[in-house]
């Protein structure tokens, strides 16, 4: 008999190739599986589900798996029953310092950390100036500006509502280009961070977060990099119209690179954590 567990999880994706275990390579599943192990005293590796498998470099301050263990679990070293509260600060400790599970329960077995989510929000930061700023090296896109953000919000909401994101979608091997890839964008904005006073009036941190029902592979990451194309004037409404409505991934701007992406939130329908499952099926591919 198992019983599902949910972990919230945090990590700097900057030393990692991905959330996915891949043989060989060191991953952020991979060093939650071993630490579960470790922990739980396992025979072998647990399987984890995730919200979105995020690529290498991106970030995540609120990713969410679900793992399947074992109903009766060894006691810890002092006796105490494996409980939320010792599971977390178990898991820290063996974790490296780079992912840290902030909360830990138990959940329905219907639950399904990848399927149940109705909301995935993302963040993408973009440090505008001449020089880039080494303390955001590893979480910023280091663009020379000026960008016209005016332009850019414009072009975002074009994004919005459901559509078939061929063009700025990473195609799964297998499938048939003539297959739609849609998803349904909630919300897309930039926005102009508030820098310390040391740094130059010319050096901006531009902040865009985009919400949907799901992602597909490198959706965020192409989406800014053909937004930032339009605010540099290298590209225009038109273009990004004509994207949108018919599949030329040759014809959109490269991806932004992955370590200014954030995957910020994931949100649930009410009742799911209860045991009611959504309706809702996501294709396999949907990660960012």
């Amino acid at each position: 008999m198992t019983r599902r567990w949910r972990l919230d999880v945090a990590y700097d994706g900057s030393a990692f190739h991905g959330f996915a275990s891949q043989p060989g390579l060191i991953t952020v599943a991979g060093a939650l599986e071993v630490a579960l192990q470790r922990l739980c005293r396992l025979e072998g590796l647990p399987r984890l589900v995730c919200a979105g498998r995020t690529d290498a470099g991106v970030h995540a301050l609120a990713q969410v798996i679900h793992v399947d263990l074992p109903e009766d679990l060894p006691p810890s070293r002092n006796g105490e029953v494996l409980d939320e509260r010792l599971m977390l600060r178990g898991l820290n400790h063996k974790l490296p310092a780079s992912v840290k599970v902030t909360a830990v329960s138990r959940v329905a077995d219907s639950f399904d950390a990848r399927r149940s989510a109705t909301r995935r929000s993302y963040r993408y930061l973009v440090d505008e100036g001449l020089a880039p700023d080494p303390l955001l090296r590893h979480m910023a896109w280091h663009v020379d500006g000026p960008l016209e953000v005016a332009d850019m919000n414009e072009a975002s909401q074009l994004l919005l509502g459901s559509h078939d994101f061929r063009s700025f979608c990473r195609r799964v091997p297998g499938t048939s280009p003539l297959e739609g890839i849609v998803r349904n964008v909630l919300s897309a904005e930039w926005s102009i961070e508030e820098r310390e006073a040391a740094h130059p009036a010319s050096a901006r941190l531009l902040r865009f977060d985009i919400a949907a029902n799901a992602f597909c592979h490198t959706m965020v990451r192409s989406l800014v990099g053909q937004l930032v194309a339009i605010g540099a004037g290298r590209s225009g409404m038109e273009e990004l119209q004509l994207l949108l409505s018919v599949s030329d991934r040759h014809r959109a701007a490269d991806p932004a690179p992955g370590h200014g992406l954030c995957l910020v939130g994931v949100t649930y329908g009410v009742g799911v954590l209860d045991g009611v499952p959504t309706a809702e099926e996501l294709d396999d591919d949907d990660e960012e």
